[in-house]
């Protein structure tokens, strides 16, 4: 089945939020939850979280989707990122191939969660010679090479956004709190909550609006008390922990232009054929029918009427 590259941004949710205020932010951990719950509808395989805690990162995940987990973590939690996943390649009931990945470099610790594909992550391990590891997924080659500079910085994330190739967003917690969103053509969409000292971000509007309304976010919500922060392709994004922002530019070779090519062409081989493909992107379908209003008895009956499992997913995601 021919798949073009702008569906890669579709691939998985990002989630998470970063809290720069001195006093607790009551429910925090049920704002993450309800962020996952929505976030389940770019991806039901497994999810994640990472967030510091007693001076070390820590990293939660499961093969499950993100409405059947039940994060927990402290109210004192300064910033954590998120991670739904839609599997291509590596299968999550490996658990260390689901996000977030663990990364060290000279200056940090960090936590990094991908959406989209990278479609040279064999050709980098290759070019810098980057260590083998048991984790299959294209994405964990970012971390490889945020280790290969040994620094997580400006300089070291513009270098890993430029040489990989396909379809990425990036967030990235380092040990410090600091919480870097790099950008590529995958939706990020972040607000501020002045009077909370809170930025929160999903992978799209709607899923971001739809766990918000759930929480106590809701009035500052209703009343314009937040502030919509755009991203654009192409930039790096570094939020630190007293909540000062800082941008940098990378370049950035947009791929939505080969709107004919297939994945298999450019390297995704995953653990699916290209017919196993098809069957997964029905089972995913049904998955999230729920989220959008249908059932699994609707999507089969739509595609008994003809229309094809691509067409169907557009539909849903326009939704």
């Amino acid at each position: 089945m021919s798949r073009s590259i702008r569906r890669w941004n579709d691939m998985c949710g990002l989630f998470g939020f970063l809290h720069y205020g001195e006093n607790d932010i009551k429910g925090l951990s049920g704002i993450t939850n309800v962020l996952a719950d929505e976030s389940a509808a770019r991806g039901t395989d497994a999810a994640g979280i990472a967030y510091r805690a007693n001076d070390r990162l820590n990293i939660t995940k499961d093969s499950k989707p993100g409405y059947s987990m039940e994060f927990k973590h402290p109210d004192s939690v300064k910033a954590l990122i998120g991670h739904t996943r839609h599997s291509t390649q590596g299968s999550e009931k490996k658990n260390y191939n689901n996000h977030p990945f663990y990364g060290r470099c000279k200056n940090t610790g960090f936590a990094l969660a991908h959406n989209g594909v990278i479609i040279n992550d064999r050709e980098l391990k290759t070019k810098y010679n980057l260590p083998k590891t048991k984790i299959e997924t294209d994405s964990y080659v970012a971390v490889q090479l945020l280790e290969y500079k040994d620094k997580l910085d400006f300089a070291s994330l513009k270098f890993m956004a430029e040489q990989v190739a396909g379809g990425f967003s990036f967030s990235i917690l380092d040990n410090l709190n600091n919480l870097w969103l790099v950008k590529g053509d995958s939706p990020i969409c972040l607000l501020h909550f002045p009077q909370k000292q809170l930025y929160i971000y999903a992978s799209t509007e709607s899923i971001l609006w739809r766990a918000l309304i759930a929480t106590s976010l809701f009035q500052e919500l209703k009343c314009g008390r937040y502030k919509g922060i755009e991203i654009k392709d192409g930039t790096i994004l570094r939020i630190s922990s007293d909540g000062k922002m800082k941008t940098q530019k990378f370049a950035y070779t947009d791929y939505v232009g080969f709107k004919s090519c297939d994945w298999m062409d450019y390297g995704y081989h995953g653990s699916y054929g290209k017919s196993g493909y098809t069957d997964m992107l029905i089972d995913d379908l049904k998955a999230i029918a729920c989220y959008h209003g249908y059932t699994a008895e609707d999507i089969d009956a739509m595609l008994s009427a003809g229309i094809t499992p691509d067409e169907i997913e557009d539909y849903l995601y326009e939704m």
